[in-house]
């Protein structure tokens, strides 16, 4: 795998991820994903992104001992990686890709990968996936590097995070690949869920009473 500065690798919860460290400000790592475990277990979004977080932390999956703040930054220097739930931003970065043709610009909503292959990043657009983004109120007490901070307006869509119409100030990707749903926040307290009827559906849903699966982002470089 060539090596990077700074590589991002998306995945989703229940995938094995190992790494080996090289000299300053390069990395390499290696990914391996069972496609038939992807999707075993739904939760809150608060749970998510805390648990995602914790996997830095001893005992957690990346073997690593870092302390977290109540916020759920690091509260030691870099150890090089940064594990958290995936951003909107994020998400929309890989179902843009999936579009493009870079990716695998089917107009169909079972798309398996980004690629269409086993190469890309495991979709599965059968199931609602919660994303770390939505309201003020969506997830409270954690450090905004963390999250995408929207109002009930789908103006407040933001650059390659795939939401709103093709006429907001930041156009989004309604109804893209035929998806089933383009459903805005109604309230403070609600987050966007992405996924199920295809890559580009969105709707705005409770957290305090919706449990959705979602998936990890992985960020791997010097000076996190």
């Amino acid at each position: 795998m060539k090596k990077k500065t700074k590589v991002k690798f998306l995945v989703l919860a229940t995938m094995l991820i190992s790494m080996t460290a090289v000299p300053a400000g390069q990395v390499k790592a290696a990914l391996q994903a069972n496609p038939n475990t992807h999707y075993k277990k739904i939760d809150s979004a608060t749970n998510w992104i805390r648990g995602f977080r914790e996997m830095e932390t001893t005992g957690g999956t990346m073997g690593l001992s870092e302390t977290l703040n109540s916020d759920l930054t690091a509260s030691s220097t870099s150890n090089g990686i940064d594990v958290h739930m995936m951003r909107t931003t994020e998400y929309g970065a890989i179902a843009i890709l999936s579009a493009s043709g870079y990716g695998n610009p089917s107009n169909e909503q079972a798309i398996t990968s980004t690629t269409g292959n086993e190469t890309g990043v495991m979709l599965n657009t059968s199931y609602y996936e919660w994303t770390a983004g939505g309201g003020s109120s969506f997830i409270s007490g954690v450090n905004k590097k963390y999250l995408d901070i929207y109002t009930t307006s789908n103006t407040s869509a933001k650059v390659g995070d795939a939401l709103g119409t093709a006429t907001t100030p930041n156009p989004g990707c309604a109804g893209w690949h035929s998806a089933s749903y383009s459903d805005w926040l109604i309230g403070n307290g609600y987050g966007f869920v992405r996924g199920n009827g295809g890559i580009f559906t969105f709707v705005g849903n409770d957290v305090a009473s919706n449990t959705y699966y979602s998936r990890g982002v992985v960020v791997c470089g010097a000076g996190l």
